[in-house]
């Protein structure tokens, strides 16, 4: 069957429906590029193993010396690069999703890459200003965090922290759903970074308990993938462990890794459908009488 993107509106359950259309329609053009991520975060995972705490430490301990293991110069690299790498995968996916929604000849894989690698200075450019923001938030907390430490007592500075701290979480979850278009926006349209932040923000406007509810459901079926590929690492590294002994664990769970890591074959995809399905259907309802009255005036010339 062949994909024909929605030319209105759509109700949750539509938006729903044409998410895992535009899934099961794209996958032959994505799960090349979804592989390249896989093969990364495998990596990624392997290079952390030799690096983790032994099983059977006290629980502050074990913790402590994972974080230490996380903050290993190797551990940090590999996990730069792995999202980085990530980042072009996602351009890559959309460039393909979003194809099929135009009804566009396919691109190669490689050819994908490539065009999301010319996009990458940008695309980098919305990463660096969005984490930005996070941090002069928490910049801010620390400031006022101090200052009503010297005027108030500590227990009131503890009660006002902790309303403070639900109310930003609250502004955190609110703004992370009115950005996150952003990357689908500046692909779609080959904007720069703030330009795409900006336009995510403005199509979003109204609508965040709608795209709030679809995210959740596609949250929820991605999560329930990616834990049935790990159950299933699970018990194929625990069975090669049995038989290996103890001396071959190493192995088994990089074995683990590469099989957990196959999830994103499937995972990604959904994940850069959903946000071109809801994108779309945005659109429409915000610039749909623009578009139709642009058709109108074609067809009136």
């Amino acid at each position: 069957m062949t994909y024909v993107a929605p030319s209105a509106p759509q109700s949750i359950g539509g938006v729903l429906d044409d998410w895992l259309r535009l899934f099961r329609e794209s996958f032959s053009r994505c799960w090349i590029l979804a592989l390249v991520a896989a093969a990364a975060n495998a990596y990624q995972q392997s290079v952390l193993i030799p690096h983790m705490p032994p099983a059977g430490l006290p629980p502050l301990q074990y913790f402590t010396r994972l974080a230490a293991a996380y903050r290993g110069p190797q551990v940090l690299l590999t996990d730069l690069v792995f999202w980085l790498i990530l980042l072009v995968v996602y351009g890559g996916l959309l460039l393909q999703q979003l194809s099929l929604v135009r009804r566009s000849a396919p691109r190669s894989a490689g050819a994908a890459l490539g065009a999301s690698l010319s996009r990458f200075p940008q695309m980098l450019l919305g990463v660096v200003l969005l984490l930005a923001c996070g941090g002069v938030l928490g910049l801010f907390i620390g400031i006022g965090a101090v200052v009503l430490l010297r005027l108030y007592h500590v227990v009131i500075v503890a009660l006002l922290i902790g309303m403070v701290t639900l109310a930003i979480i609250a502004a955190v979850i609110y703004a992370s759903v009115r950005v996150q278009f952003w990357l689908t926006a500046l692909i779609d349209q080959d904007l720069g970074g703030p330009q795409a932040i900006g336009r995510s923000w403005r199509l979003t406007r109204g609508h965040w308990w709608r795209i709030t509810g679809i995210l959740f459901v596609a949250g929820v079926v991605i999560w329930v993938l990616s834990i049935v590929f790990g159950l299933v690492a699970g018990l194929v590294g625990g069975a090669f462990a049995a038989a290996g002994g103890a001396a071959t664990l190493l192995h088994h769970l990089r074995l683990v890794v590469m099989i957990s890591s196959l999830s994103r074959l499937i995972t990604l995809p959904l994940l850069t459908a959903v946000w071109v399905a809801i994108y779309r259907d945005l659109t429409l309802r915000r610039e749909g009488s623009d578009l139709e009255a642009r058709a109108e005036a074609l067809r009136g010339g």
